[in-house]
């Protein structure tokens, strides 16, 4: 139990005047009778009924005065498992072809816009993946594997909080952190309507790196923070550069998983395969659509470490119970007085 106001007890200094105003011949016994039985257990207990009384309700008074609370359940707070930033190059280089072939993929029921298509935009772009006249892209198998990513997470229901940034000369949000995975998945849909220009991992900051990090700071609440970088960039990245990005994954505790897409960082140690390496991420190296599913479906795995915390965040008072007793007591204070005190 708590008080809301304990100041309150400050008033139980003045239970010694009862006391006081007794051995002043203030209480005294009505009639001389009870004087000469004053020596009877039983007269006795109820010549100090009446101080007995207004003692309990002075207390209980005091008691209510305090707003004693009783903490209620507790309620329980889900802390999700991992915060997850999916940073994807949206560079020239992401329109260069892509060998294999992809399945079609539909938007699932449960994860499309509700509202019909013709009062959301004039052209059915991002919503349905149809593969273009000129042949696929490198952007195309990756935003179809970042959707499936996407939607693993919502139908497993892990607990985990992503977000979606795009960078090429300069990164930007694609959408804020959040657990509402199903618009996450609706915004994702139009990666490949977003492609730029050129690649900057952080040169000319701020970059992927800066941006992710100071997300995090903002809107993370997992232990676990995760970047996800995808990308077909084979800019070098100089020494101080690098020491930079490496010292903002290490500050802010972000493991790093890199998805190198294209026979280039497939086969080379390009600049960010370089910082990768010596930061000690996660490298997969994709050429086709079937190595792109796997290194996902890999990182789909990651370990997670959920944690179940409790919050005592409702307290119930319950000061009328002692207000009533208090009431009661000096009610009874009264009604003794007359019967057994006079003054």
């Amino acid at each position: 139990m708590t008080f809301a106001q304990p100041l309150w007890f400050g008033l139980l200094l003045l239970l010694p005047a009862l006391f006081f105003l007794k051995k002043r011949g203030y209480l005294g016994y009505s009639d001389h009778r009870l004087l000469k039985a004053r020596f009877s257990p039983f007269l006795w207990l109820v010549g100090k009924l009446p101080i007995a009384l207004a003692f309990i309700g002075l207390v209980a008074l005091v008691v209510a005065l305090a707003r004693p609370q009783i903490p209620g359940d507790p309620i329980h707070q889900r802390i999700p498992g991992r915060d997850i930033i999916l940073a994807v190059d949206i560079s020239y280089s992401m329109t260069f072809p892509w060998k294999g072939e992809l399945a079609p993929s539909d938007t699932p029921s449960d994860l499309a816009f509700k509202t019909d298509f013709n009062e959301r935009r004039r052209e059915h772009k991002g919503l349905k993946f149809v593969v273009p006249k000129e042949g696929l892209q490198r952007i195309h198998p990756t935003q179809i594997a970042l959707l499936n990513f996407i939607e693993n997470r919502w139908r497993n229901k892990t607990g985990d909080r992503i977000g979606l940034i795009y960078f090429d000369t300069h990164p930007r949000y694609g959408w804020p952190i959040t657990d509402d995975l199903r618009m996450l998945y609706r915004k994702a849909q139009f990666i490949q309507n977003n492609i730029g220009t050129g690649t900057n991992f952080g040169r000319s900051p701020p970059g992927p790196f800066d941006l992710a990090a100071e997300h995090f700071k903002e809107s993370g609440q997992a232990k676990s923070r995760v970047l996800i970088l995808v990308t077909d960039g084979e800019d070098d990245i100089d020494p101080d550069t690098e020491r930079r990005l490496i010292q903002i994954l290490q500050d802010n505790k972000i493991r790093l998983y890199l998805v190198g897409i294209g026979e280039t960082l497939a086969q080379k140690e390009v600049g960010i395969v370089k910082l990768a390496n010596k930061f000690g991420g996660h490298i997969f190296r994709v050429e086709d659509t079937e190595s792109l599913n796997r290194c996902f479906a890999t990182i789909d795995q990651l370990e997670k470490s959920e944690v179940t915390i409790s919050q005592l965040e409702t307290r119930d008072d319950v000061f009328f119970y002692f207000a009533w007793a208090a009431l009661a007591a000096l009610g009874l204070f009264l009604l003794s007085e007359i019967f057994i005190l006079t003054r």
